[in-house]
């Protein structure tokens, strides 16, 4: 064999392409973002978007917030600046808007000088037995749960592609890979998130782009936490005594999550320390199956 075959058989193996800079560093510098910018899209709220931003700032990245109200992706920015020393920049857009998508990655790219990671974190969702479902319902929970994620993604993908290199997180939900009742057209729509992931990494992948995917479980966000407490109706109610059977029932650790504890997983997904995951969406649903 000849050095020039051995040459060959190195780039088709990709030997000459293995991390082996990683070998002597703790985990811990692997997961340093200092340097990268992240945009995160459903981030001015109190659930995960928020947790997020927090999580991959406080890694050291810089931050840009998206979302549909500017005052609470400005806030949540004042907060993040203030936190943790990094630049968060604030971005409306109504993510169901395809020109509002682009223009906000555009935007925040223009911004934060480049792009490296992109959370795709969209949720809107109508709830209820199928059979009860209007058009308008439907077509919501759709946008709101798998389209709306495209857009983000193929906002990023107009930055990330001509660099040859980035992530794009989507999240879905334990409910991709579970049957609930009055969620069908919801957990419909995260399974083809689940496949819109692993698609899209076959897709770009070879061209320098990672997608992941992250698929929490029932999370407990603040209002949340005060309505299971202290139910106001029977809606209320009815919701407590669902999330109560499906605690109880279906998750092995036998309780709800904080936003946080998903926004872990994500944090990690950015790093340095996930780069031979792909194409994989990562459950953080505290064991939930269906029994």
């Amino acid at each position: 064999m000849t050095v020039q075959e051995d040459q060959d058989w190195a780039q088709v193996l990709g030997f000459d392409r293995l991390p082996e800079h990683i070998v002597g560093k703790r985990v811990t510098e692997l997961m340093d973002l200092s340097g990268k910018r992240a945009f995160v899209t459903g981030a001015g709220g109190d659930g995960l978007g928020q947790a997020i931003a927090n999580r991959l700032a406080g890694l050291g990245a810089d931050v840009a917030l998206i979302g549909r109200t500017l005052e609470k992706v400005e806030r949540r920015a004042k907060e993040i600046e203030q936190r943790w020393g990094v630049n968060a920049y604030p971005v409306r857009a109504d993510m169901s808007d395809w020109d509002q998508v682009h223009d906000a990655v555009r935007e925040a790219h223009g911004e934060l000088g480049g792009l490296d990671i992109m959370v795709n974190n969209p949720v809107m969702v109508k709830a209820g037995p199928f059979e009860k479902q209007t058009k308008e319902d439907i077509d919501y929970t759709v946008l709101g749960s798998l389209t709306m994620m495209m857009y983000g993604a193929h906002a990023a993908l107009e930055f990330l592609l001509p660099q040859g290199s980035g992530k794009i997180i989507n999240i879905g939900s334990v409910g991709g890979r579970i049957q609930q009742r009055g969620l069908v057209v919801y957990n419909a729509c995260k399974s083809g998130v689940i496949g819109f992931t692993r698609n899209l990494a076959h897709e770009v992948a070879l061209r320098g782009v990672n997608v992941l995917g992250v698929a929490p479980g029932i999370m407990l966000k603040p209002d949340m936490k005060r309505y299971m407490l202290n139910p106001q109706n029977d809606q209320d109610r009815a919701g407590r005594g669902a999330v109560a059977e499906a605690i109880t029932q279906q998750v092995q650790l036998g309780r709800a999550s904080l936003p946080e504890e998903a926004a872990n997983v994500v944090a990690f997904l950015a790093t340095e320390a996930a780069d031979y995951l792909c194409g994989q969406t990562i459950d953080v649903a505290g064991g939930q199956w269906m029994n």
